[in-house]
């Protein structure tokens, strides 16, 4: 696809089940580790301790949503000195809300 060429669709392919799932997968691998996050235009970032099990669990949420947001692109950063690590997700219009109230909101609820 060019960089000219139509935007994909925001939008989740997941069914109802593997939403379930990945909401407990959330709660359990990254809801202890959460730390906050900054709205972008064009997305979110997303901070977590900068601890190895952080890092490991970003990572894993990362891969599982390249299958089923296609739209988004994934950043993870670890700079110096190592105290957070961050997710940047970004994307077409919708990437931030998406986003925001679907994975930050449950973070949030979960994590108060």
């Amino acid at each position: 696809m060019s960089r000219n060429g139509p935007e994909p669709e925001v939008a989740c392919t997941l069914t109802e089940e593997e939403r379930s799932e990945r909401s407990e997968a959330v709660q359990r691998l990254l809801v202890s580790q959460y730390v906050g996050y900054e709205e972008r235009e064009d997305g979110v970032s997303v901070r977590f301790d900068g601890t190895d099990e952080s890092l490991r669990a970003v990572a894993r949420f990362t891969a599982d949503e390249l299958r089923c947001c296609s739209f988004a692109e994934f950043n993870i950063t670890v700079s110096p000195p190592y105290e957070e690590t961050v997710l940047t997700v970004t994307g077409p219009e919708g990437t931030r809300r998406m986003f925001r109230d679907e994975f930050v909101e449950r973070l949030e609820d979960e994590a108060a």
